[in-house]
């Protein structure tokens, strides 16, 4: 006799049931999970536009504007070479971020939105924060101190 090999069709559907069970558990937290990370992801790459626009602060040897914009979820990174807190025609654009989908500003306490590092890499004022959230209103928060660090808020910090 000769010995046939390969699946017969019971054990290929009892793989298949197992497969669809996993799935049925797995999908709905991953689901669930994704919101979190990619407010995770936002606040990090808030905080490294933070960092950049104090990295060229310090860099150019000139104030570096953020400008935060809540109602159209964005933030733009720009030199302002005559001090006067406005995006004039040859202070060129560093950086430009929108939000990713799902993720909002809900806002900032630094004065008109407006933060501002100074050629030695200090915030002006006593610093600030701001504010993101989620589509399932998580919330998460980056502080920039006086001294021009930055870092993002662990729950309960304020």
């Amino acid at each position: 006799m000769r010995k046939k090999s390969g699946f017969t069709l019971f054990e290929l559907l009892t793989v298949i049931a197992i497969i669809a069970v996993i799935s049925a558990i797995a999908i709905p937290n991953f689901i669930k999970w994704l919101p979190k990370y990619r407010l995770g992801s936002a606040a990090r790459s808030m905080l490294s536009a933070m960092q950049f626009a104090r990295l060229m602060a310090v860099k150019e040897n000139v104030n570096i504007l953020v400008n935060f914009d809540p109602a159209n979820n964005n933030f733009r990174v720009f030199a302002d070479y005559d001090s006067d807190s406005d995006q004039d025609a040859g202070e060129p654009t560093l950086r430009r971020v929108k939000m990713p989908s799902g993720i909002s500003i809900t806002g900032t306490n630094f004065a008109g939105d407006l933060l501002k590092f100074n050629s030695r890499g200090l915030a002006a004022g006593s610093g600030g924060t701001i504010s993101i959230t989620n589509n399932l209103k998580d919330l998460s928060k980056i502080r920039i101190n006086r001294t021009g660090n930055s870092r993002i808020l662990g729950d309960g910090e304020k």
